[in-house]
């Protein structure tokens, strides 16, 4: 009997262990810049330099949201010679991040509609009056 109530308790124990390490990654995902970095590594491996260039960033900034995104295991470091690059971990993340932007434009696309049948709606409306 106590082996019953011991395994839900497991499961719930691994679940909430699995939410709080996905909380983390959206956390980590919850800063424009580094959405940024991410869409730059998705078309491949980029040297710091590479990346300083094309964010237009300063190297303390871009320093900690790199080590940011390394933490939470989304980026890897490469090292040759002097040159440090990145990449990103696995190719799933670059999926991530475009099923993200299609739920944007899908809550866009519906917010528009709900603007257009708002302005609509409020031409006929007595409280336009």
């Amino acid at each position: 009997m106590a082996n019953r109530k011991t395994k839900p308790r497991t499961e719930n124990r691994e679940r909430q262990a699995i939410y709080a390490m996905q909380a983390e990654i959206c956390r980590v995902l919850g800063h424009p810049r580094r959405l940024q970095i991410l869409d730059l590594l998705a078309d491949g491996e980029k040297s710091t330099a590479q990346l300083l260039r094309e964010l237009d960033a300063n190297k303390v900034n871009l320093s900690q949201h790199l080590a940011l995104l390394k933490r939470a295991g989304l980026v890897e470091t490469l090292h040759r010679g002097r040159e440090t690059s990145y990449r990103l971990s696995f190719p799933e993340i670059k999926d991530a991040c475009r099923l993200i932007r299609e739920v944007l434009g899908a809550r866009l696309r519906q917010g528009s509609r709900l603007v257009r049948s708002l302005e609509r709606g409020a031409a006929g409306s007595s409280l336009a009056s």
